[in-house]
């Protein structure tokens, strides 16, 4: 691969990410799981279950197997429908899902980088109400959200088992708009925009351990504070009164979070499962927006299927199939005081090429998030990834690589 067809790739990367969600008003946005489009089809749960082509965002130990340069990119697209005692409305969404490179030194070891969203803000909340100063059109939106990095190595400690270290840079932007328009006049009308922009730093540690049949995987993720720069501007009559831009003494405090995973290898049929934890239970400052937050645990299984492929098989043998469901309680509680949860089942397909150096996966979900009863408004998703994996036998000697 040459250079000016990876740095659009990595430029990619700043796009905006936004998921349009009611519930994501709670707190600084719904938190992100996948690790990426491969792991989206199988449910999330493939911590314990890395393949030779896909590239894990959240877990170095995992950027084992061939020995090559490898390289990541994923992005979606999105429909959510919200309905609550009001009516019902629906949006599209779309974006970057992640990026990332990891580059065989030797022996095993790897370096390399990664980038991701950890939590994604986007609502739009729109009324028309009766006033003291006649009929007014209320808006209230938010967009945004908090991206993670790792900058890190991976190498092998034993028979099987690999650990990964990483720097964990977390840093975004969340802004929320209120704003009231008068439709017989704008002399009274008001607006308040909040924006944040975040920076701080923390570890992750991974370790992977496989013996080819069944398999084992860790992620810890440290607690942060990162720094928060605000700016405030107040409107009134239509023009802006007030500009302010300070740091905050205070910090955004992101949680101690767990993941483990265990697979099991039978014939074609590969299983696994998944749990994260998450502490934001003990974080002291809540987040802008949400009153109280409480632990949430992401529970996840997964299947695929890989046939075994001979030279003279149809196309079809040559895929890769994968079926999940997983299912995760929101950090953030509803305005209830109820703690909302989110339900996905998954499908996905791995389409190898370029002598299986190479692979394009596409994941499809389909879940639910919050109810009306208990949290006041109910979500229904539908979202489509697709993501590119491919390696180069780059810093490797010829004798390997005609292996």
């Amino acid at each position: 691969m040459k250079i000016r067809y990876i740095l659009p790739v990595l430029l990619a990367a700043a796009a905006p990410v936004l998921a349009e969600s009611q519930l994501s008003a709670r707190g600084n946005g719904l938190q992100y799981y996948s690790s990426s489009v491969r792991a989206s089809g199988m449910g999330l749960a493939a911590l314990a279950a890395p393949d030779s082509l896909s590239l894990d965002l959240f877990s170095p130990a995992n950027w084992g197997g061939r020995q090559a340069a490898r390289f990541g990119f994923g992005s979606f697209v999105s429909q959510t429908t919200s309905s609550d005692a009001v009516g019902s409305d629906a949006s599209d969404d779309g974006g970057v899902s992640g990026v990332g490179f990891a580059v065989h030194l030797k022996k095993g070891w790897y370096a390399g980088a990664t980038l991701s969203p950890y939590t994604l803000l986007g609502y739009k909340w729109r009324s028309t109400d009766s006033l003291d100063w006649g009929t007014a059109n209320i808006r209230r939106q938010g967009d945004g959200g908090i991206s993670q990095a790792l900058v890190g190595f991976s190498a092998p400690v034993g028979k099987g088992i690999r650990l990964g270290l990483a720097a964990r840079p977390v840093f975004g932007k969340v802004e929320r708009l209120w704003s009231v328009n008068f439709t017989e006049t704008t002399a009274n009308s008001a607006s308040e925009t909040i924006s944040e922009r975040y920076s701080g730093l923390g570890w992750s540690l991974s370790g992977s351990w496989s013996d080819g049949v069944g398999g084992a995987g860790i992620v810890i993720k440290t607690p942060l504070e990162a720094k928060i720069e605000r700016q405030m501007v107040v409107g009134a009559g239509g023009s802006a009164q007030v500009d302010t831009t300070a740091k905050l003494d205070r910090k955004l405090e992101l949680p101690f979070e767990l993941t483990a995973g265990v697979s099991r290898r039978m014939g074609a049929h590969l299983y696994a499962g998944e749990v994260e934890w998450s502490g934001w239970g003990s974080v002291d400052n809540a987040a802008a927006g949400a009153d109280q937050m409480d632990d949430a645990i992401r529970l996840s299984l997964g299947w695929e299927w890989s046939p075994d492929y001979q030279p003279l098989d149809p196309f079809w043998r040559n895929l890769v199939y994968r079926a999940g469901f997983w299912t995760a309680s929101n950090y953030a509680l509803s305005a209830s005081d109820n703690q909302s949860r989110r339900t996905a089942l998954t499908m996905g397909l791995g389409v190898p090429y370029a002598a299986d150096r190479s692979r394009i996966d596409l994941a499809f979900e389909v879940g639910m998030a919050g109810d009306k009863a208990d949290d006041g408004v109910a979500e229904r998703y539908i979202s489509f990834s697709v993501g590119f994996n491919h390696s180069e036998l780059w810093f490797v000697g010829r004798k390997e690589r005609n292996k």
